[in-house]
């Protein structure tokens, strides 16, 4: 028993061990596409979108002489690149796609995560055939890229579409129309419905990641674990803190409410802090009432840290996606949530030191008070760290 309990003291510790690892960070490059239909050509529309913690990256890749301008010799190297990494058939043949125009952000801009690539290509079609299978297949920069592909309902009443597959980041689009009267056609309302549904699907698979590799929010989510005197408790407390999360998540990523990323990280590092503090001091306060109302307050500010997140990828995202998205990634940060929590009460009510009846019992005080010290001083570090950007911007 010794061991099992050293192996939780562990696990907890683990948590600090990787740096500058906050939920709420996003190392992500959005590569958004649009695709438009006519009768002789296929317009391909990319926005480029480096989110802030690899902004710098893709920039020097692009800035070769590293002087903080990008030239147009350097706009042409990072095209022929990109064009590279972009493989186009159509109707089975391997295709190479004309640049029609582009355009790269100030450098300004680009380091801040806010700035756009925009790139426009353009892929003849043969107009003798009655039906046409276009694929795209997107190789640039994956180990860091989000990928959207969505397209456009033609405006020529002769091209319908047929169908749209997506792989499951979409980093392989296959899209089927035709350029003549068919029956089977996608209308406009079915054409929306597959974007919408890959959307969702996308950033809910994101939220996930998004949870799954964030120490700050999983030691939150431990010391909700720990102070839970029963799973009817823990419900409880997680309904209010995903109720909170769910709202301001909302709220932000519709541009209703807002603080500084600044700010909301040493709260969010705060709230391991007093949650930690409260599950050994004042154990009965660690329940109830109490708890509920503790979960209910740090998680609006949880949520505001999401969609600190969430913004970086919404970014120069269609409006009429952005709702899909936003419900896509708080499932998935839900689903997440629930990855996390169920199998660790699992595991502490496998080893017996969790009692569904009294949540003060044997062994459990015990554990309660070692584990939720050492996911304290976990946070307690995370909140040195997050102080750090505050204290350089306000001495700057």
């Amino acid at each position: 028993m010794r061991l099992k309990f050293r192996l939780l003291i562990f696990f907890a510790l683990q948590l600090v061990s990787t740096p500058g690892a906050f939920a709420h960070r996003l190392n992500e490059y959005l590569q958004a596409t649009t695709i438009s239909l006519s009768r002789d050509k296929v317009v391909l529309g990319f926005h480029l979108t480096p989110g802030v913690d690899v902004a710098l990256a893709i920039l020097k890749i692009i800035d070769l002489n590293n002087d903080h301008q990008i030239s147009e010799a350097e706009e042409q190297g990072y095209l022929k690149m990109l064009s590279h990494d972009l493989l186009v058939s159509i109707d089975g043949h391997s295709t190479t796609l004309h640049l029609s125009s582009f355009s790269f952000p100030a450098v300004r801009d680009f380091s801040k995560g806010t700035g756009s690539i925009t790139i426009n290509y353009e892929g003849d079609i043969d107009q003798q055939k009655p039906s046409h299978t276009f694929i795209l297949k997107n190789r640039h920069y994956p180990s860091i890229a989000v990928y959207l592909v969505n397209c456009l309902l033609p405006a020529d009443p002769s091209v319908h579409v047929t169908s749209q597959t997506r792989n499951t980041n979409q980093s392989i689009y296959q899209l089927d129309f035709t350029t003549g009267p068919i029956s089977l056609a996608s209308t406009a309302d079915q054409l929306k419905s597959e974007d919408h549904q890959a959307v969702v699907k996308t950033y809910f698979l994101h939220g996930i990641k998004h949870i799954l590799t964030g120490y700050d929010h999983l030691l939150f989510l431990c010391a909700l674990v720990l102070g839970a005197a029963g799973l009817w408790d823990l419900i409880k407390v997680v309904t209010a803190f995903t109720i909170a999360h769910s709202l301001t998540l909302t709220l932000a990523a519709l541009g209703y409410a807002h603080l500084p990323q600044n700010s909301v990280e040493p709260i969010i590092a705060a709230s391991i802090v007093f949650v930690a503090i409260q599950n050994v001091a004042w154990p009965n306060q660690a329940k109830g009432y109490s708890r509920i109302t503790v979960a209910f307050f740090f998680g609006l500010f949880h949520g505001l840290g999401f969609a600190g997140g969430l913004l970086e990828l919404m970014h120069a995202m269609p409006e009429q996606i952005l709702l899909y998205a936003i419900l896509g990634f708080s499932l998935g940060v839900e689903a997440g949530n629930q990855i996390v929590l169920l199998p660790l009460y699992g595991v502490l009510r496998w080893l017996g030191w969790v009692n569904n009846d009294v949540g003060n019992s044997g062994r459990w005080p015990t554990v309660r008070r070692y584990a939720s010290g050492a996911v304290g001083i976990a946070g307690l570090y995370y909140f040195c760290n997050a102080l750090m950007p505050l204290f350089n911007s306000l001495s700057g």
